[in-house]
């Protein structure tokens, strides 16, 4: 098969969930045909070298109808969108020039959820667990769900986002595909828990989710850790920091903003504790599945740890109140042998859940199925039909008003 992947962003595996979910998506979608992969963002430098995964790379424009050219003459059989804002870009093109090719939309997380949780947060100040609260009739939830329904299959990565899909929104299972962010084995240099100490918030601080756990982390759970872990620092790592957080470095009150670290080893094999204080967010955290490959244990919210599977047995890793977060953050600071129950049964965890093997060959069955049956399924799906057929014309018109006010303003 030929597969066109058409990137949101260029891949950044060590610096975002977000980029190592593609890169492991990549390597599968391999087995199956070449793989090409285009792009309308600028290069940041941070990114993988695509050419090194045998992918055909390829940058792209946005609102130009050049790009009509290079669709049809790539004439994939296969195309996916990164997240629902590519599919509204480029989806009325594909469907134009290259009507007969599998349309897969990759999601990462669901936005429209992150972004009622963030709203929700921001006006409530409280940590938003419970969707029953939450109000979905927005504008993100009805254009990512249609979205879906222009799409043949839709990766889902979290098993909450599968039940909310279906139970709440009413979407068909057949539309959607559970393909989780996979495990991968950390060539981990051991330090004892004697010879660690601090703790690490690390995530990309362009994604808002992160930012804001950073300020809660600073002004709601540092000040009171910092009391009673007398010798420990607080490391803030991540790519993209912003002028304010690195302004948030202080030796005076053991804080350290470290940014982007290319040497992940290095930086966990020297702290004890991760903390991850999401309020809000959706798909499954990179950083605990991150921070638990190192051998490092954590400590999050029952947002940062949604769709990972945590049962009781991890209840002293998760807390929704910040007087009982930095307690048991304490409790794992301090007790060895807690720490090192954690240690040891997170990879195992990791391992029963999210091995690649477990799901590699079921989403390349779903592949190879709809290669045959594409054609037949499209006809039955009398819903998705309408909704291609009047969302298309709103983003199509819409790009093409676009690129003529461009020419215009050219001339």
């Amino acid at each position: 098969m030929k597969i066109l992947i058409i990137g949101k962003v260029w891949p950044e595996p060590d610096s975002s969930a977000a980029g190592r979910r593609m890169k492991q998506l990549i390597a599968l979608l391999r087995y199956r045909g070449e793989v090409h992969f285009a792009c309308a963002n600028a290069l940041t430098g941070n990114e993988i070298d695509l050419k090194s995964m045998e992918v055909t790379v390829q940058q792209i424009a946005l609102n130009d109808d050049a790009v009509n050219v290079y669709f049809r003459e790539l004439n994939p059989d296969i195309v996916v969108f990164d997240r629902f804002l590519t599919e509204e870009q480029y989806g009325w093109r594909i469907m134009e020039h290259c009507p007969d090719a599998i349309r897969i939309l990759n999601t990462e997380d669901l936005h429209f959820l992150r972004k009622t949780r963030q709203k929700f947060v921001k006006t409530t100040n409280r940590i938003a667990v419970d969707t029953t609260v939450l109000d979905f009739q927005n504008e993100e939830t009805m254009r990512e769900l249609a979205s879906i329904y222009r799409s043949d299959l839709t990766l889902i990565i979290s098993p909450f986002e599968m039940e909310l899909l279906q139970q709440e929104m009413q979407v068909p299972g057949e539309l959607l595909a559970y393909l989780p962010l996979f495990t991968e084995q950390k060539t981990e240099s051991f330090i004892p828990f004697e010879e660690r100490k601090n703790f690490l918030f690390i995530g990309n601080m362009l994604h808002e989710p992160n930012a804001d756990a950073i300020r809660v982390l600073v002004e709601s759970i540092w000040p009171e850790l910092r009391k009673q872990c007398a010798n420990a620092e607080l490391i803030i790592a991540g790519a993209y920091p912003s002028q304010h957080i690195m302004q948030l470095n202080n030796e005076k009150n053991r804080i350290k903003v470290v940014g982007h670290v290319k040497d992940l080893d290095a930086l966990y094999k020297t702290v004890r504790v991760s903390l991850i204080p999401l309020r809000y967010g959706a798909g499954i955290k990179g950083k605990i599945m991150e921070t638990l490959e190192y051998g490092v244990p954590f400590m999050s919210t029952s947002v940062g740890t949604e769709g990972m599977f945590f049962g009781a047995d991890w209840e002293d890793c998760v807390a929704d109140d910040w007087a009982s977060f930095v307690q048991k953050a304490i409790s794992q600071y301090c007790d060895r042998t807690k720490w090192e129950s954690y240690r040891k049964s997170g990879k195992q965890h990791l391992q029963t859940y999210f091995s690649q093997s477990l799901f590699e060959q079921e989403f390349l069955d779903q592949i190879d199925n709809l290669a045959t049956t594409i054609q037949m399924k499209r006809k039955k799906r009398y819903f998705s039909s309408l909704v291609q057929h009047h969302t298309l014309m709103s983003t199509r018109y819409l790009s093409k008003w676009i690129m003529e006010k461009n020419n215009k303003n050219v001339e």
